[in-house]
């Protein structure tokens, strides 16, 4: 078969050789552990697909020498390489080479032929592109999504035109509230929240406060200048902060006094008061977005999340500092308040946009442009921070009951540093009151425009970004959709007959 490329990672191997052969084989050898019988013959147990080799044959007519030199090093990576062949442009095999490369030289040197071994370590092949089935293209080649708005259930018919099973990632968007997901396919089923939440008059459930998203300028928010930074007076308030396109951004840094190193800007709300009337939460949980990326090394800055009693005594606080003025190392930031207010937490990385460049695990996984996801929840005296997928957690006693009751934003820069970061901004924040004794609505676990996304490949759960795994029902099981078309049901709390908006993606597995 004549091929017009084949790509090895980056680079057209048919540029550096003439390739002879190509053996991929038709499927994958198997496995298979067998029970033999009492009377003629075995029963099989199980069956697994093993790893396979792809072997390329190949000539080298000029520059022999040289082209040695050039293949050796893109062959021999020690990690996997995508290999395509034209003939089957859609598909790539994942691979690493597989022993030595031996070659013979021929007459006299003037053309050279040799074997690369590759070694699959899945044995299969996957798609280039993933498959992807919504409401968009629902009813064509990829599958149908048929909502039932009776009962707010959803069937699903996907088609895997590959020929093995592969896990799909769902992404739910709930249109109405909700407190549960059901979904069962062909070869599993998973739970994910409480089948049991209500939607009624419930005690000790949650109340949601404010959303930044349905109040773009945070004009809720209100000035504190002048006001006293309740985390540390060594900022000053004198600034002013204003929403700028992605968020909340620093507008004018102010003045600063003699005693302090910070100049920015603050603003402070209040909490409602909840459905009986009060004002002030002991039970308090708040989602926000954060921007901190910096555009060049040495800029600048501070950006705090801080939660105070009605009194605007530190509780708590979330913040990410950068006071490297020659490089690029930034800090996430825990405070706490009670009898030792302090900083309990500090976990350092690079204010890079996420990228990598060496960063290794300080790379800026947590505050980049495409993420910024964190939170903070105070159940009594336990104070959690999110941090990289996980909590920081800090248990201080004195806290047990004292209320939150206000949210402060803060932004600033150091003032002996004239390079601001470029981007520091606070994007979203909303929170809710936990455990309100009495009410009349209760907003659900999974809210109005809430994103819930499954990884069956990877058993991950995320909600709005945050890792929600916490929610997954035991006894359920992440699973795979097999070849050909196959269905999967959804189904939501019972009170909720308005059905989510679903999206389905997955890479096509190929022998």
């Amino acid at each position: 078969m004549d091929y017009s490329y084949v790509k090895l990672g980056d680079i057209d191997l048919m540029e550096l050789m003439i390739i002879n052969d190509v053996r991929r084989g038709i499927s994958t050898a198997m496995n298979n552990s067998v029970y033999d019988r009492y009377s003629d013959g075995s029963d099989v147990i199980s069956s697994r697909l093993l790893s396979k080799k792809i072997e390329i044959d190949f000539t080298i007519l000029d520059k022999i020498v040289e082209t040695k030199k050039t293949i050796s090093p893109i062959i021999s990576q020690k990690n996997l390489q995508k290999l395509i062949f034209s003939d089957d442009h859609n598909i790539y095999w994942n691979v690493i080479a597989d022993g030595e490369i031996k070659v013979t030289e021929h007459n006299n040197g003037k053309y050279t032929t040799g074997t690369i071994s590759f070694l699959v370590p899945s044995g299969h092949a996957e798609s280039v592109t993933s498959s992807i089935l919504n409401a968009t293209n629902s009813g064509g080649e990829n599958g149908t999504i048929t909502p039932n708005t009776t009962d707010g259930s959803i069937e699903i018919k996907v088609n895997n035109k590959g020929t093995l099973p592969t896990f799909p990632k769902i992404k739910l968007t709930n249109v109405s509230e909700n407190g549960y997901f059901g979904i069962v396919g062909v070869t599993g089923l998973m739970g994910l929240g409480n089948i049991n939440e209500a939607d009624g008059v419930v005690k000790h459930e949650s109340e949601y406060f404010y959303n930044s998203e349905s109040n773009i300028p945070f004009s809720k928010f209100t000035d504190a200048v002048g006001v006293a930074n309740p985390q540390n007076n060594w900022l000053a308030t004198n600034g002013k902060l204003e929403f700028k396109t992605d968020g909340l951004r620093l507008k004018d840094k102010g003045t600063v006094g003699s005693n302090q190193g910070v100049a920015g800007g603050m603003k402070v709300m209040t909490l409602p008061a909840d459905s009986n009337g009060h004002v002030g939460a002991v039970n308090f949980y708040s989602y926000f977005n954060i921007f901190a990326w910096a555009g060049a090394f040495g800029q600048t800055g501070v950006l705090q999340v801080l939660f105070t009693d009605i009194n605007d005594k530190l509780v708590a606080g979330y913040g990410i500092t950068k006071g490297d003025m020659s490089g690029n190392n930034a800090s996430m930031k825990c405070w706490v308040g009670g009898n030792r207010p302090r900083e309990y937490a500090s976990n350092n990385f690079i204010s890079n946009n996420g990228e990598g460049n060496g960063a290794g695990n300080m790379n800026n996984t947590s505050f980049n442009e495409k993420t910024g996801h964190s939170d903070f929840v105070k159940t009594g005296s336990q104070l959690k921070f999110y941090w990289k997928s996980s909590r920081i957690e800090a248990i201080i006693p004195e806290l047990e009951t004292v209320e939150i009751a206000k949210v402060y934003i803060y932004i600033g820069q150091y003032v002996q540093s004239n390079k601001f970061m470029t981007n520091l901004s606070l994007r979203n924040i909303w929170f809710r009151k936990d455990n309100v004794d009495v009410w009349h609505d209760v907003p659900n676990r999974y809210a109005a425009g809430s994103i819930v996304e499954i990884d069956m490949e990877n058993d991950k759960i995320f909600t709005n970004g945050v890792a929600t795994n916490k929610d997954f029902v035991n006894g359920g099981k992440f699973f795979s959709i097999p070849p050909g078309e196959s269905t999967i049901i959804i189904n939501q709390s019972a009170f909720n007959h308005t059905p989510p908006q679903v999206e389905l993606t997955w890479k096509e597995n190929y022998l």
